[in-house]
């Protein structure tokens, strides 16, 4: 064998290593944590030098495997058999019911790690997203190859590989589940159709079996693996029905059986093997009750939006990103180009108008492919004896059925791609979420295409002229999403066209113009996937960190670490202590009180929720659901009443509610606990941002079924400070309102200090007096007043020395316990008593 022959063999071997690497690469950048500020990269990374993990998901993911490698279940104990969690949602905690295959698979990853080294989990867990991502390349690729060719393939494993939606979930430092959900399902896809192309019985059966060994693994992997079975199954059904009863094609051979008959249908033999297969796989090692859950939460993904506006207390699901309707094209600033990737919208999120037109170009491609006529083969003028054929009739069937074969081909794609898109395209519009779903058959489709077009090139573009000015265009496409100026994109064209000019040889000419045409396709989404990577910045830093470790050393092990629920997943690894929600029960009741006891200006009604939370969790407000019968009714009561002694609070119930001394009593042992639980509050910096949504909970109207956003609005900068008629003048920029910035003006003269609110631009700028204006110099409060009574906005200023920070907020939040200890050091309050600081961190626990 001579080399050629080798290479020739070894290339789909090498072009699959070379794609893998590629995406792993830009996935890799992420480590880099490009987001951070060089100086302050530091304050980003654990003791061990990693950066924190980029969002809390991974912190739950992480301490399930760290259970599993240590207790050998993913949870905390065993409860009837089955794993429990008591980090989360305490009390009572909650049932480890998880796709368990990330455990697993890290796991094992992490064994094999420790016999070429010495590696902790959590750098295993750290590069884990990276690693499974980037493996979509190679089922995309041969997904693709399969119908088009080594480009077609090269250009869908990047495009898809480099989905911005999935490239944001499966970077370095990214530990989640999404890295299964798109190799998996790629895997079904191209081992089904495989199976449906295969001829041999024993091939297409072995595939079709694959199919279901890869549904088995999805299964382990996410509850969403049922969709993807749907949309086989509606191919299957619509594909049988536009072949046999449209295009009217027949079976080429008689039947002797039902048997014969059902193991010679090319689609309904391999789907059925595939859904009997993957069920009593599923049904063995997951239990066949999962099967009836997954079709249930197959049903449910359609409820997603109108379940979130049903429920008496306010669904947390309305502030998750993922869950929101997407835009389809993202317009604004935000458009200024739409060939470039992005998450803002569907065409973005999918990687961008270029990958969006190609993937729906991609199917119109197939079908025209599928009705080109066939090649005609003359047969020769002469007769042939019987029984015998030349081989010119056999080469003439043989190109016959090669072309029969070639449609059929194409038809199957084209279908496929078609259902695959239209189902996947209505699930997009139940959520942002669905967009990488979406992207997997646009990305294919796009590939398929661009395979197409470079068989198109390669037969019709033949003059040196001609191909030059196809590279001359590539080479500018290329150039496009990149930050250069117009001139060196003209430039890169012009360099490409001349290059073609100065090759003599053909052979040479038509695999640049191919080279060049692929890399305009993907060029966005590589471009895209850079930027994405390069920005990333970790999703906490050592301030709460270090203040999850002092609550470690410095507490007991029953206390519960209280908060909004964002950060409920590092709470319970870092501390190592209960928490009352978190990311994976953030749609409770508790959303409601939480937010409650940090909007009120209430003190010892924070205090009595977050003690009634943190000693019986939610029985208070269940039992008292039982009498009410009305979550309004049974809020109100508790409202009344937390903040009250226990015989002043039995007192209100009996007297203003109606209840008995019995029901007060069972309420008030879950209510105002003999015994509570210590408990630690945590607030932070982030929660200024997120205030809109937490305030939204605590101020749920349960007969209106909504609340009221409040915000603060913290500066972003301040300018240098400079004299104005012996006046110290310092302004702050806080937040931007469609084109006008808002911010303050301080004014320091002599001992006093003012401050108004200024909005305006560069041509004018109008001062607003607060409502409340709260001015603190060097830890002393030197201003706290009513300044205008009609206005909306209230400022706390912060100062040391000529170094000012600003806060403006809506006046419903000037005397709101999120204020009192986050912003004023718990001044003027006895209901809470400080633990301890950290950057940006500070922790409270009940006075």
């Amino acid at each position: 064998m001579d080399i050629r022959n080798l290479l020739e063999k070894l290339k789909p071997f090498i072009i699959i290593i070379l794609l893998f690497s590629a995406v792993f690469y830009i996935r890799a950048e992420a480590s880099n944590i490009g987001g951070v500020p060089a100086d302050a990269k530091d304050f980003y990374k654990d003791s061990d030098g990693l950066p924190y993990f980029s969002e809390m998901d991974s912190y739950y993911n992480y301490r399930l495997t760290m259970n599993y490698l240590t207790r050998g279940i993913m949870g905390d104990t065993l409860v009837d058999g089955k794993p429990y969690d008591l980090h989360s949602y305490y009390p009572p905690g909650r049932p480890v019911d998880y796709p368990p295959l990330i455990v697993y698979i890290t796991s094992a990853a992490y064994r094999v790690a420790n016999f070429f080294g010495d590696f902790s989990l959590k750098e295993v867990a750290f590069w884990m997203g990276a690693l499974i991502g980037s493996l979509c390349v190679i089922p995309a690729y041969l997904f693709v190859r399969r119908i088009t060719n080594d480009y077609g393939g090269i250009a869908a494993a990047l495009v898809v590989g480099l989905v911005p939606t999935y490239v944001a979930h499966t970077y370095a430092g990214f530990f989640d589940t999404d890295m299964f959900n798109f190799v998996l399902p790629l895997l079904v896809f191209w081992f089904f159709t495989e199976s449906m192309l295969a001829v041999d019985l024993k091939r297409k059966t072995a595939y079709a079996l694959a199919a279901a060994v890869s549904v088995l693994v999805f299964s382990a992997a996410w509850v969403g693996y049922i969709f993807y079975l749907a949309v086989l199954v509606a191919f299957i059904i619509v594909y049988s029905v536009i072949s046999r009863y449209v295009l009217g094609e027949k079976p080429d051979r008689e039947f002797t059986g039902k048997v014969d008959w059902l193991l010679h249908q090319r689609e309904i033999f391999p789907l059925l093997v595939l859904l009997i297969g993957g069920g009593i796989l599923i049904g063995i090692f997951g239990g066949f009750s999962s099967l009836t859950g997954a079709v249930t939460g197959l049903v449910s993904t359609t409820q997603i939006q109108a379940t979130a506006q049903t429920t008496a207390y306010p669904n947390v699901y309305v502030s998750v990103s993922e869950l929101q309707i997407p835009e389809f094209i993202t317009t604004g600033a935000g458009a200024k180009n739409l060939f470039m990737p992005g998450q803002g919208s569907v065409v973005g999120g999918v990687g961008g108008l270029l990958v969006f037109l190609l993937g729906i170009l991609g199917v119109a491609a197939l079908l025209w492919k599928y009705r080109q006529p066939e090649v005609q083969v003359k047969e020769p003028d002469r007769k042939i004896k019987a029984g015998k054929k030349s081989k010119f009739i056999k080469r003439q069937n043989k190109t016959r059925a090669s072309n029969s074969e070639m449609r059929h081909r194409y038809l199957l794609y084209a279908v496929l791609m078609a259902v695959w898109l239209v189902m996947s395209g209505y699930a997009v519009t139940k959520g942002s979420r669905f967009i990488p779903t979406f992207a997997i058959p646009l990305g294919l489709s796009a590939g398929i295409f661009t395979g197409f077009l470079v068989e198109y090139l390669r037969e019709n573009i033949k003059t040196t002229s001609s191909i030059a000015l196809v590279a001359f265009v590539a080479a500018i496409a290329i150039a496009m999403p990149f930050g250069v100026s117009v001139a060196v994109k003209l430039l890169a064209g012009v360099i490409a066209a001349g290059f073609i000019y100065l090759v003599r040889k053909p052979e040479v000419r038509a695999p640049v113009m191919m080279a060049l045409v692929v890399l305009a396709v993907v060029a966005p989404s590589v471009s895209g996937a850079h930027s994405l990577t390069s920005a990333v910045a970790p999703g906490t830093d050592d301030g709460m960190w270090k203040s999850m470790e002092w609550i470690k050393k410095n507490t007991s092990k029953d206390t519960v670490v209280m908060s909004w629920w964002d950060f409920g997943h590092l709470f319970a690894v870092a501390a190592d202590r209960p928490v009352t929600f978190d990311g994976g029960s953030q749609n409770t009741p508790r959303a409601y009180w939480i937010g409650k006891a940090l909007t009120t200006s209430n003190e010892t009604l924070s205090r009595g929720i977050l003690t009634m939370l943190s000693s019986s969790g939610d029985l208070a407000y269940e039992t008292l659901d039982n009498y009410t019968n009305d979550s309004g009714k049974t809020a109100e009561i508790l409202t009344s009443t937390l903040g009250l002694s226990r015989d002043d609070a039995r007192a209100v119930m009996t007297g203003r509610y109606g209840l008995t001394e019995k029901e007060a009593d069972s309420v008030l042992r879950y209510s105002h606990p003999s015994k509570p639980k210590p408990f630690v509050l945590v607030l932070s910096s982030d929660m200024l941002g997120k205030a809109p949504w937490w305030t939204y909970f605590g101020t749920w109207d349960f007969k209106k079924k909504t609340g009221s956003r409040y915000g603060y609005y913290p500066s972003m900068g301040s300018s240098k400070p400079q004299i104005v008629n012996n006046t110290t003048v310092i302004q702050t920029v806080n937040t931007m309102v469609e084109d006008n910035l808002v911010g303050t003006i301080i004014e320091k003269k002599g001992n006093t200090t003012n401050a108004t609110i200024a909005i305006g631009n560069n041509r004018t700028v109008q001062r607003i007096n607060p409502h409340k204006l709260i001015i603190i110099e060097g830890n002393l409060l030197v201003r706290n007043e009513i300044v205008d009574s009609n206005a909306q906005l209230s400022l706390i200023v912060i100062g040391s020395g000529n170094q000012y920070t600003t806060v403006i907020m809506n006046r419903e939040l000037e005397d709101a316990v999120f204020t009192k200890l986050f912003l004023l050091g718990g001044f003027n309050q006895t209901s809470f008593k400080f633990l301890h600081q950290e950057p940006g961190v500070l922790l409270w626990t009940a006075a």
